[in-house]
């Protein structure tokens, strides 16, 4: 039985990847991948992904330092704005 539940997990993965390379093709094709404005969003959602996970690792320690809360809200605000400019640049 659980044979089957990995069969469907790799036809999951199997189509994810199929997805991930079709959006890879428009995005290159459009020129997306070389946008200033694409690296710096993916830069500051790895940034937001890291302080997330900080977060998460200093709450068992003790409380979250309030300094952070508004570095997340600060990171989130313009990575929308990014979203929407590259939206609006490159309306694939």
């Amino acid at each position: 039985m659980a044979w089957i539940s990995i069969i469907g997990q790799f036809a999951f993965f199997y189509w994810l990847t199929r997805r991930a390379r079709e959006h890879a093709a428009e995005y290159a094709a459009t020129g997306m991948l070389r946008s200033p404005l694409y690296w710096s969003a993916a830069a500051l959602t790895m940034t937001l992904l890291g302080v997330a996970l900080y977060m998460a690792h200093v709450q068992h320690q003790g409380p979250i330092p309030w300094l952070f809360w508004p570095l997340v809200a600060v990171l989130i605000i313009v990575i929308l704005l990014l979203r929407r400019a590259l939206k609006w640049r490159y309306p694939v």
